[in-house]
């Protein structure tokens, strides 16, 4: 609990200082480049910017204790409420991404790693290549192009049809694209963890004790060999989480979906310290809350864990 609250801590200050000692004032902007000198000192005492930052962020994280974050300085509404919503909508593209990025993953790690150097490990190495060497965004674009605006297939932007009352097959049309953005250097990662695991797992005496007694090379695989590889894999499906999460940030931008990334960036280019300090916060306790069931399953998956996880 310690080291979390001290993870906490540590993302809350380097954020703070990050954001006051970067050029750009909350005033200034919310009041315009014409706002008279005036008006920004009046707007500057308002929002307590004058005073010291200690000071400033001293209350800040005493209001945080208290289960406060703030409110937004652009929009006028509590930094609880705000972050609710689009967290929500962040996890509703995030959450398929994972799955789908895990189950291709560890599907194509194991077909790749049972038929070596065959038709399904040069195709599967091929697309874990391609899935690595794009960067997140650039993919997001050309499915766009091809998919959105060249073919018409589907939509491109936002979460819903403007002008239409959201609903599952809507979402879902929207939904494909950036969950495929999203998932497919994730599924790549994973696949070839799994597959370098298995193959050296395959290589074990006790798979070959397996074939001698006279299992098939592929049941030997999936009874014995198989299970030992998920140790690694689930500590990359740990990793990959937190780069679905921290890759929605571009996703959500590139499509223009209203999830926590997309308000993360934006509310930094507005400088509402409020939200970006909230909305930091969140994301590194989901970091962690991660990494700590990831640990915590080891036990769980290989009994040979038990008395060394958390």
């Amino acid at each position: 609990m310690m080291m979390f609250l001290f993870v906490l801590w540590g993302v809350s200050l380097t954020v703070f200082l990050a954001l006051h000692l970067a050029p750009g004032n909350p005033a200034q902007l919310l009041l315009g480049s014409f706002a008279t000198p005036e008006a920004l000192s009046r707007l500057t005492l308002e929002l307590g910017l004058d005073q010291p930052l200690p000071v400033q962020y001293g209350h800040w994280l005493a209001r945080v204790f208290q289960g406060d974050l703030g409110t937004s300085i652009m929009l006028k509404a509590p930094v609880t409420t705000i972050l609710a919503e689009r967290l929500h909508n962040s996890v509703i593209l995030a959450l398929p991404a994972f799955i789908l990025s895990t189950v291709l993953g560890i599907l194509a790690g194991v077909l790749s790693g049972m038929y070596r150097r065959g038709w399904v490990d040069h195709t599967a190495n091929t697309v874990m290549f391609v899935g690595l060497a794009m960067p997140v965004f650039w993919l997001g674009l050309v499915l766009i192009l091809v998919f959105g605006l060249s073919l018409g297939w589907l939509p491109t932007s936002g979460m819903s049809s403007p002008g239409a009352e959201p609903n599952l097959s809507d979402i879902t049309r929207h939904l494909i694209l950036p969950v495929l953005t999203l998932a497919l250097a994730p599924a790549a990662v994973i696949a070839q963890i799994t597959r370098s695991t298995l193959l050296e797992e395959i290589k074990q005496d006790y798979v070959r004790t397996g074939v001698a007694k006279g299992l098939s090379a592929n049941r030997a695989v999936v009874r014995h060999a198989l299970r030992n590889t998920w140790i690694p894999v689930i500590t990359t499906l740990g990793l990959e989480m937190n780069y679905v999460i921290g890759g929605s940030v571009l996703v959500e931008n590139v499509f223009n979906w209203p999830g926590i990334g997309q308000l993360l960036v934006q509310s930094a280019i507005s400088r509402d310290y409020p939200v970006v300090l909230g909305a930091s916060l969140i994301l590194a306790a989901i970091f962690v809350v991660v990494n700590f069931l990831v640990e915590a399953s080891y036990g769980l998956v290989d009994p040979r864990q038990r008395g060394q996880s958390v």
